[in-house]
């Protein structure tokens, strides 16, 4: 028997988009990254669910995805918190960056459309003034828009889906250390000169620095944690 058609008359409804999980996922994750919600509170379904007034559902759903993201951790019985940050968790999560914000440099430098570029460009101009002001959520924001603006610039789709989880989990470890202690000039102008590498054309250039980055931003979280984490 031949398969059915694509075309066979079928209709298949795509899901609304951001679901009510989603915006409960973005919401909470959020919070995290803001420092709302700090490692070892508990997480109660029936309370998230009031807060956003959503049913325990799409709440339910959300912790499950962030739990499994390690952003979130079991306790006691049936129970979640926000998980601590370790070290080794750090260093293992920056060794990944380091090699996928490379690639990425490499190819957006490679293959980076002019209308990417603009894109990027006003996420260096926007991250800047961030840091001018002083505006702790806008780094965090403009910060990881930068390096997916970089992954987009590359053209690959597989990588931008591979880059999801990890910067979710970049985002929370720079929240911390930001909301602690601020940061370093360096850390845009690293990103000016990654984006002039690739707007030059030069891959090997850009994907050094992306790495150098990278390893810059893990001493900089490493160099912010409280000795107790260890």
């Amino acid at each position: 028997m031949a398969a059915p058609s694509p075309d066979d008359g079928k209709v298949t409804p795509l899901p609304p988009v951001p679901s009510r999980t989603e915006q409960v996922y973005e919401a909470i994750v959020r919070d995290i990254c803001t420092g709302q919600l700090q490692p070892g509170v508990p997480l109660r379904q029936e309370q998230l669910a009031e807060r956003f007034q959503v049913s325990r559902q799409p709440v339910q759903q959300a912790l499950l995805l962030l739990r499994n993201e390690g952003l979130l951790r079991e306790f006691g019985r049936r129970g979640l918190e926000v998980a601590p940050l370790r070290r080794k968790f750090v260093s293992q999560l920056f060794e990944l960056r380091a090699i996928l914000d490379g690639q990425a440099a490499r190819l957006a430098a490679q293959r980076g459309t002019a209308e990417s570029l603009e894109r990027l460009r006003g996420v260096v101009g926007t991250g800047e003034r961030a840091f001018e002001d002083r505006a702790f959520s806008h780094m965090i924001t403009a910060d990881v828009d930068f390096h997916r603006g970089v992954v987009d610039a590359a053209g690959n789709p597989l990588l931008t889906e591979s880059t999801g989880v990890l910067w979710r989990n970049v985002q929370r470890v720079m929240g911390e250390v930001l909301l602690q202690g601020g940061a370093p000039a360096w850390v845009w102008e690293d990103h000016a000169a990654i984006f002039a590498a690739i707007t030059a054309g030069d891959a090997d250039e850009a994907e050094a620095l992306a790495r150098r980055h990278a390893e810059h931003g893990e001493q900089l979280i490493l160099d912010g944690l409280p000795p107790e984490v260890d």
